[in-house]
């Protein structure tokens, strides 16, 4: 191994995922492209359906058709966004898995090791989505029509007073979602982690992902948020030099391309950070409830170095 496992803090498991990410930056930032690379393309594909025909040169008039075709164009352009995130984001977990345990792997490897493990990462990350979804549902739920109520009680009021009322419903319904979608991630964060390392299938992921998470579930929150910003403030880095640029150029579709490309060069840089930080704080929780290290040790004195299975977990 690199370095020998054993229990780290927040800050701690920040300074590896830097520290990794340095040392085998090629490695990550190749892998980490094939999600971005697959978006960027097709929005290369259909940039004058997007930006052409409905906000083109002669003004606001928009067709039926050039508004259907940008609404599909976006819906196929999240699917395939998102299938090959989920690739790219399988391929870092197994990348992780090799140079944190001090093993050797390439690019084409780290994709190579998902041959047979697709239909089991796409299952877990659309039962993941399908979760995220009831619990903003069930929120909405309760939330919504309370606030519908307070709303009418309060259409009587005018001027500022009904600013300030429709202000507080809206901040209040959109904190209240976010908290439903952040409970969600932060109990099932490790689940492909678990899916792609221990050959999982979707549900035993998410079970996992559970017992896994359980008390440290602010960890993951944590760790996520400050790759996010990271990337976040890289993206809107590049997105605004993009827009001057084609504003100077007085060019809508140059202006989308560059945006794009920008989009690409973020996410490719600045996305396998996140994914690093979540399998390291996979490790540490396996350390922490499995003695993973004790585990690996041991195997590694009958034969070359192996994943132990993972002990039983009582969910």
């Amino acid at each position: 191994m690199t370095e020998p496992l054993r229990p780290m803090s927040t800050g701690q498991v920040l300074d590896t995922t830097f520290a990794l990410y340095r040392k085998h930056f090629l490695l990550f930032v190749g892998i980490a492209t094939v999600g971005p690379a697959a978006n960027v393309i097709f929005q290369l594909l259909t940039v004058g359906a997007n930006v052409g025909a409905p906000f083109g040169q002669r003004g606001p008039v928009v067709r039926p058709n050039d508004i259907a075709t940008f609404f599909i164009g976006m819906f196929f352009g999240y699917i395939v966004l998102l299938a090959g995130m989920a690739i790219a984001h399988a391929a870092t977990v197994k990348a992780v898995a090799a140079v944190h345990l001090g093993r050797e792997i390439t690019i084409g490897g780290a994709y190579k090791a998902l041959r047979g493990r697709l239909l089991a990462l796409f299952g877990t990350l659309i039962l993941v989505l399908l979760l995220m979804a009831a619990a903003v549902m069930m929120v909405s739920l309760v939330v919504i029509p309370m606030f519908a109520i307070v709303g009418m009680m309060g259409r009587s009021a005018r001027g500022p007073a009904g600013v300030v009322i429709g202000a507080i419903i809206a901040i209040v319904t959109l904190l209240a979602v976010s908290a439903a979608m952040i409970w969600v991630f932060a109990r099932y964060a490790l689940a492909i982690q678990a899916c792609m390392v221990e050959n999982l299938g979707p549900v035993a992921s998410l079970k996992r992902s559970t017992f896994l998470t359980k008390g440290s579930r602010w960890r993951a929150v944590a760790i996520y948020g400050v790759f996010l910003l990271l990337g976040m403030i890289l993206g809107f880095g590049l997105g605004g030099l993009a827009g001057a640029a084609g504003a100077i150029l007085h060019n809508r579709i140059v202006a989308a391309v560059l945006i794009y490309v920008g989009g690409f060069i973020a996410g490719s840089i600045t996305g396998p950070l996140a994914t690093i930080g979540l399998s390291l704080l996979y490790y540490d929780e396996r350390v922490r409830k499995e003695a993973f290290d004790l585990q690996l040790m041991l195997a590694s004195l009958d034969g070359p170095p192996t994943t132990p299975a993972a002990v039983p977990a009582q969910i």
